[in-house]
């Protein structure tokens, strides 16, 4: 990838990290009216539908690796969601914020053991002062592990691991992102229908509430659809670690729209960590970039 490749790539990025950093006060909204399963259900049989309706042509000409891979994906992703919305149902905001951004770390690491690389210790210093960032930001009192911590944990890890398994499935293959999108989410909303079954219907009060409906299309359709299908490409385009990286700003944005739509304050030690996870993301962004170019130019000088 080029300059101004790698310049769009990570404003795609940037821009996942900011509709997910706004769907935790969109999706605590939405869960005051339906259950959890019921709410996910929703959120994805929306998605895939819209996803559906504009690949379905791809998806009876796409190779049965590529409905694997997507099954693959699916699981985990259904695994991630179920595992981080109960998570914050049982444990505060703020440890969940913690935690969660526990996969910027976890993601160099299962990259390097997937694809047998050496971890650099800039790229893992760097990871490590976005964690010390999001602690100051998200810690505001003392801290006590619980259920819904290792819930968050567990999704955090889940994160890691299919961004590293994603990017090892389609690598040098030949794939539609937009199918595989489709077979991806369409797992999770088969998932989530199966569980959401002894939940029983919508309350009248989620059926008749216009914000209900406007937050959950939006959930759908940008912090899923959208930021799903801008990830799948980028893993495929750059780097799991420079993904987790610019991904790893969520936190961030989430305490910017807890400030701005949710009337929150943050102290000056918060606003601290939110400024150390940009500085860590900026500085990964530059050794990602210093490393590949080196590579690039070891190797052009090899076939020379």
């Amino acid at each position: 990838m080029n300059r101004e490749n790698h310049r769009l790539a990570d404003l795609s990025l940037l821009f996942v990290a900011v509709v997910w950093g706004s769907s935790y006060l969109a999706t605590k909204i939405v869960l005051a009216d339906v259950a959890v399963f019921t709410f996910l259900f929703l959120r994805f049989l929306l998605t895939s539908l819209v996803m559906v309706a504009l690949t379905w042509r791809k998806l009876v000409k796409v190779t049965k690796q590529t409905w694997l891979s997507g099954i693959i994906f699916g699981l985990f992703l259904s695994g991630i969601f179920i595992s981080e919305t109960w998570g914050i149902h049982f444990t505060s905001a703020a440890n969940a914020g913690f935690l969660i951004s526990l996969f910027v770390v976890f993601t160099p690491l299962i990259e390097s053991a997937v694809f047998r690389t050496r971890l650099r210790a800039g790229i893992f210093g760097t990871v490590l002062l976005s964690v010390f960032g999001t602690f100051l930001l998200t810690m505001k009192g003392g801290y006590q592990f619980n259920t819904g911590d290792a819930l968050i944990l567990i999704a955090a890890l889940l994160r890691a691991i299919q961004m590293s398994v994603t990017q090892k499935l389609t690598e040098g293959r030949v794939m539609d992102s937009g199918a595989l999108t489709t077979i991806q989410l369409g797992v999770v909303a088969v998932i989530m229908g199966i569980f959401s079954l002894p939940s029983g219907r919508l309350p009248d009060s989620a059926v008749l509430s216009l914000p209900f409906w406007l937050l959950t299309a939006y959930l759908a359709f940008f912090c899923t659809l959208l930021a799903f299908y801008i990830q799948l490409i980028m893993i495929r385009r750059t780097s799991s670690t420079r993904v987790g990286l610019l991904t790893g700003t969520e936190p961030l944005f989430s305490a910017l729209f807890a400030v701005w739509l949710g009337g929150e304050r943050l102290s000056p030690q918060e606003w601290l960590g939110g400024l150390l996870i940009v500085a860590a993301t900026y500085f990964g962004r530059h050794m990602e970039a210093k490393n590949r170019m080196g590579k690039t130019t070891a190797a052009a000088v090899k076939d020379v």
